[in-house]
């Protein structure tokens, strides 16, 4: 028991610094803050772009925008960018779509190296 004792002095000190490095850690990654469409939107007609605005700056090299139709063909137009002016913004061109339900898949890596992805529908009614 008396070991311990010889540590409990440190306890909040090192409370303290994880309470401080766990967030920093967090905040490294990018994150989607809005979309356009937004997530799970009903549109009554199709949009010529998917847009993301992330929490940070992105690195172009690696990051991806795919969206897909309910049958799983790719109805995006080439590849995703980084917006020039707005390096938090991902965009890529759409075919037009008819009515129904897209799915839209991203993969991102913030300036630092992190990477996240997922993925959102929206739906095009038509009217």
């Amino acid at each position: 028991m008396k070991p311990l004792r010889k540590f409990v002095p440190f306890v909040p000190r090192l409370l303290a610094i994880a309470a401080l490095v766990i967030p920093a850690a967090a905040i490294a990654h990018a994150f989607p803050e809005r979309s356009e469409p937004a997530v799970g939107a009903t549109l009554a007609s199709a949009p010529g772009t998917v847009k993301i605005w992330f929490n940070s700056d992105l690195e172009p090299l690696f990051d991806k925008l795919v969206v897909k139709d309910g049958a799983g063909a790719v109805v995006s137009r080439g590849n995703a960018k980084v917006d020039a002016n707005h390096r938090s913004l991902l965009e890529v061109a759409l075919a037009p779509l008819p009515p129904g339900t897209y799915h839209v898949y991203w993969h991102v890596s913030s300036k630092d190296g992190h990477h996240t992805e997922g993925d959102f529908r929206f739906t095009v009614s038509g009217h």
